[in-house]
């Protein structure tokens, strides 16, 4: 098909309807929400004040009816021959079809980033606190897309009587439903040219904004998965978490042998069909390495991975090496271990050249290649970060030493499942144990490995004092030392926190400088299996 390009405008209002229609998709490849509260809330402020917004690129081409889910929305969308595919401008679509399209009750709290206010007082967008307190003068700008209805919606406001407030609620619909935003609607099965009309528009400027548009237009036919939102749900069902689609993207690029730290618009221009089918082919490998980093090198959950380099590289491995023999396996952990444990690796280097050393057919020589590549002795050891955030390497490094000691439930004194806590309440499984911010109450040695909500102060100090009146009370419980509290939980009573955390800290870093030795086995030979190397052709002297 020619290539035929159109340049239109529409009105907000009109644009809205057409998504609320199921005429303009919004594709599914949408890598969650790029979007928070404060960028939908600058987009309302500038359609309110004139100010441009950008152009919106559009597909025309088929569709099949579907039932549609955009945030909040439900959208029956009818089967089409000239549906509009939004090819950029999905953040900006999605902002304003939710936020004044979406239904109600219009929560008063931020349940998303979509739910903003109008101050008629003030004439400014915001989001909502916390506390749901909104100002008797705000309006949701849900209302102010119907004319009509917003007409009768302000008749039984609190401030109907105020002319002012009036007009200025009336001024705000008005303009943001006729506002004109530049449309281009492109037709063509041409992927060359539609790729290079979006670089164009865009300006070069966003590395994995092609890779979404490849998965929206020309990965949505066939057999699931074939976007990355898809993969990553299906390696989510192995319970180890959801893999970041960033991390998924180079580990597609690494799973062709490609060079990762290459921008993926390089690899499109060179061959636009280069990533073509590698969704599909790659979740095998992936599983694979997912499962080896529970399994073998005691990872077991990707939000305590401190680093995304072994996922990649692995992905590689286990693509051409798929049934690793044990003595490959053993290897790999300490190249792992090694890894995570020198934060000065060059993380570009080590993604290049990790994926060129594997080779196809010598599994054992791809290891012995790998290896040289992370320090064979380590440097330092391991002390905690003054303060805990949860993506950080060094605090995901404190939590993979709480996970080794194997932490047990302090109700029912079984071991608790750490891979499906952290699925189950997210970074909130890291609990704090004092609350505060003070001294090393903002570290890692006030956290830890528990079910629950809130500070677990009182639900350890009440457990010590159970086993204080316990038959044969001793000194450090098997429950407690699982959680890295020894003898320092008595000194609670004297409120002597700072000891407590002290004597915690030292224990979480002795527990990671333990698991990283025998992991990462610094000492050990690293030689392939001796099969490997009677296989090997003699060198002449």
């Amino acid at each position: 098909m020619s290539l035929r390009l159109e340049a239109e405008t529409e009105t907000v209002e009109d644009l809205v309807a057409l998504v609320m229609r199921g005429s303009v998709r919004v594709p599914i490849f949408q890598r969650g929400l790029k979007w928070a509260g404060e960028d939908v809330v600058a987009l309302f402020d500038s359609l309110y004040r004139g100010y441009p917004v950008g152009s919106i690129l559009l597909r025309k081409g088929p569709a099949e009816a579907a039932h549609i889910r955009v945030g909040p929305l439900s959208i029956d969308a009818p089967e089409t021959e000239s549906a509009l595919w939004v090819v950029d401008g999905q953040q900006r679509l999605t902002a304003l079809a939710v936020g004044l399209s979406r239904p109600t009750p219009i929560p008063s709290t931020p349940d998303d980033p979509w739910v903003v206010y109008f101050d008629a007082a003030s004439q400014t967008f915001f989001s909502p606190r916390a506390d749901g307190d909104v100002p008797s003068t705000a309006v949701p700008v849900a209302q102010l897309l119907d004319a009509s209805a917003l007409s009768e919606w302000v008749f039984q406001w609190p401030h109907a009587g105020d002319p002012a407030l009036r007009a200025a609620v009336f001024q705000a619909g008005s303009r943001l439903r006729q506002y004109r935003i530049p449309l281009y609607v492109v037709e063509t099965d041409d992927e060359e040219k539609l790729r290079e009309i979006f670089y164009r528009i865009n300006n070069f400027g966003k590395t994995l904004e092609w890779n979404d548009v490849h998965d929206a237009l020309f990965g949505r036919r066939g057999e699931q998965p074939s976007t990355l939102p898809e993969l990553a749900g299906e390696l989510q069902a192995l319970g180890m978490g959801r893999p970041d689609e960033e991390s998924l993207l180079s580990c597609l690029v690494a799973f062709k042998g490609l060079d990762v730290t290459r921008n993926i618009a390089e690899h499109y221009r060179k061959d636009s069909k280069v990533l073509a089918g590698a969704v599909q082919e790659a979740l095998p490998a992936i599983r694979r390495v997912l499962s080896f980093l529970k399994l073998h090198a005691e990872i077991p959950h990707l939000r305590l991975l401190p680093r995304s380099i072994p996922l990649v590289v692995l992905t590689r491995f286990f693509a051409l090496h798929p049934e690793p023999e044990a003595r490959t396996l053993t290897l790999l952990v300490r190249w792992t271990w090694r890894l995570l444990l020198s934060p000065e690796s060059d993380e570009r280097t080590l993604l290049r050249h990790g994926v060129t050393a594997i080779r196809e057919g010598d599994e054992e020589g791809s290891v012995q290649a790998l290896l040289p590549l992370v320090p064979k002795e380590r440097r330092d050891l391991y002390t905690l970060p003054a303060r805990f955030d949860a993506r950080a390497a060094d605090s995901r490094m404190a939590l993979l030493g709480m996970a080794s000691l194997g932490p047990l439930d302090l109700k029912d004194e079984q071991p608790i499942d750490v891979a499906e806590l952290i699925e189950r309440q997210g970074v909130s499984a890291f609990r704090r144990i004092f609350t505060g911010s003070e001294g090393l109450r903002q570290g890692p040695a006030n956290r830890l490995l528990l079910a629950g909500s809130g500070a677990a102060r009182k639900e350890i100090a009440n457990f010590s004092l159970l086993q204080a009146f316990c038959e044969d009370p001793s000194p450090d419980s098997r429950v407690l030392l699982s959680h890295a509290i020894s003898s320092a939980a008595g000194a609670w009573p004297e409120g002597d926190v700072e000891a407590f955390l002290t004597e915690r800290k030292a224990a979480i870093e002795d527990a990671v400088n333990r698991l990283g030795d025998r992991l990462a086995a610094w000492s050990r030979n690293d030689r392939p299996s001796i099969s490997y190397l009677l296989g090997q052709p003699e060198i002449d002297a």
